[in-house]
């Protein structure tokens, strides 16, 4: 196949690096592939990922070539605008195949408004024209500021049906969320783990040492519930004596927060690294004991710092919610979605106690994370997804026209006929047995 892999490539982009690996393997496995930038601006300042295919940013990109020179076109869809800027005029430009790396993508939807100078009422119409007119009042609700809650606004208007409903085909990397997918695209829905790549230099087990550290990686937000691990482990004599390190983007606004938290149950050890290299990250990880990757509310599709913790061999630590509630119960340490500081507290005192249980729940983790979590894996399963797209494209374009025609005659959607006619198309149009 020719595959259009569409992607924010800088390097700073997490789906960056994911893409690259995901490209290059499936160009191993004998595709065409080429990778266009969605970055909103082309700033040659940014460094971008390695690769050794073709790679074109979509604002000097003829986008009319996607429908006749590929076969698939490939979306990696995340909920930055700045990042995924160029989505937008690329599913108008072509069929294409969605992946859904968030299942809240308001802001993606926002940034959107805001860079295109639209106003409330597109706002409120975009709304309505995806969950009906019973979604106007939370419309109003969250554009006003009634409604400010992340975990409220996902709940009402995650807006991934919005995008969903423009793909031909999309791939979700969580159960949870495949739904909303499945009711909005007419062409196949698939569910597959996230890719992790291996670190070139991944951590060894664990070393014996007196002082503990509980690690967390990522963009410090507040849905990460850093304030819940301090406190969690304020309230404890045996976790105050470990570290508590924090590696990753974090606005200052946030780190004084934290620093207060801290101070606030007189935890003396905690360590805010702030952004780091990949050398770094490699060391950080090396050197962490225990992961805690907790999210609330789950606003992604998968989390790359929990997939990150299984692949380090560190025992992990998680919500029982959305992508992490479907990890492997006995892989993951696993704590009620609303974050509950006692429970999660239990949790780490029984994995700083047990020196044995870090090390066996670590190796298993890894080991799984290395079949399930690789580039491989995951091309193959977006191989099969794109091939399912091409085939049923042809049962779409069928089915299009003998809908409008029966829609023309008055038949209803429930009629028992239209039922008929769907699986006998399904019937007609079915792969030939190899």
């Amino acid at each position: 196949m020719k595959i259009c892999w569409v992607t924010p490539f800088v390097l700073r982009s997490s789906i960056g690096r994911v893409s690259a690996e995901v490209a290059n393997h499936l160009a191993l496995r004998g595709h065409q592939v080429e990778i266009l930038r969605c970055e909103d601006k082309d700033d040659p300042a940014e460094p971008l990922h390695p690769t050794g295919l073709r790679v074109h940013h979509w604002r000097s990109y003829d986008l009319s070539r996607l429908r006749t020179e590929f076969d698939v076109v490939v979306v990696n869809i995340g909920d930055n605008y700045p990042f995924h800027a160029g989505v937008f005029a690329i599913l108008d430009a072509a069929p294409c195949l969605g992946i859904f790396h968030d299942f809240y993508i308001y802001n993606l939807f926002s940034g959107w408004l805001h860079y295109n100078g639209l106003d409330y009422r597109r706002h409120d119409a975009e709304i309505v024209a995806t969950y009906g007119q019973a979604a106007l009042p939370h419309a109003v609700a969250v554009r006003s500021g009634q409604m400010l809650d992340m975990g409220e606004i996902a709940q009402h208007l995650p807006m991934t049906e919005w995008l969903a409903g423009r793909c031909e085909a999309a791939l979700a990397h969580a159960r949870f969320y495949a739904p909303k997918l499945e009711a909005v695209v007419q062409g196949p829905v698939a569910v597959t783990p996230l890719c992790c790549p291996d670190r070139a230099t991944p951590p060894g087990p664990p070393k014996a040492k007196s002082q503990l550290t509980i690690t967390t990686v990522g963009v410090m937000n507040p849905n990460k519930r850093v304030d819940d691990v301090i406190r969690a482990i304020g309230g404890s004599e045996a976790l105050k004596a470990c570290i508590y390190r924090l590696v990753g983007p974090i606005s200052d606004e946030e780190r004084a927060k934290l620093e207060a938290a801290a101070a606030e149950v007189g935890f003396n050890n905690l360590v805010i690294d702030g952004a780091v290299d990949d050398d770094t990250l490699d060391r950080r990880l090396d050197e962490a004991d225990i992961m805690a990757a907790l999210r609330k509310p789950v606003l992604e599709g998968a989390s790359g710092s929990a997939c990150e913790g299984m692949l380090s061999g560190r025992p992990t630590v998680v919500a029982r919610a959305g992508f992490y509630g479907e990890l492997p119960d006995d892989l993951v340490f696993k704590i009620d979605g609303g974050i509950v500081v006692e429970e999660l507290r239990d949790v780490l005192e029984r994995l700083v106690a047990n020196e044995a249980l870090r090390r066996e729940t670590g190796k298993a983790a890894r080991a799984w994370a290395l079949a399930n979590l690789n580039a491989a894996r995951y091309a193959e399963a977006i191989e099969d997804l794109a091939q399912a797209q091409l085939t049923g494209r042809r049962l779409l374009a069928v089915g299009r026209r003998i809908g409008g025609e029966l829609t023309a005659m008055g038949l209803a959607d429930t009629d028992p006929a239209a039922t008929r006619i769907g699986a006998t198309l399904q019937r007609l149009f079915a792969p030939l047995p190899i």
